[in-house]
């Protein structure tokens, strides 16, 4: 609910920044935009990467048995799957 009432000022300074641009006089160069794109892919990756377990268990169903080394990382971890 706090989000909505911070959405508007957010949209008046950006109207703000853009009513009060000044020109850059400066050079891009033509690799700046390739390495945008890597950097977006690589943050692309690493969310995958960090989620990936989320990722799993969204496309994997419940009834699939548990293979040998998921066995073994319960069974490390505490988890008992037999005395359930």
């Amino acid at each position: 609910m706090k989000l909505l009432h911070i959405f508007p000022v957010v949209l008046i300074l950006l109207g703000a920044a853009m009513v009060f641009e000044r020109p850059a006089y400066a050079y891009a160069d033509p690799g700046t935009g390739l390495l945008a794109v890597q950097a977006a892919g690589s943050a692309l990756v690493a969310t995958g990467w960090y989620l990936r377990r989320k990722i799993y268990s969204f496309f994997r169903s419940d009834d699939s048995p548990r293979t040998d080394t998921e066995e073994r990382s319960a069974i490390a971890r505490g988890e008992d799957s037999q005395s359930q």
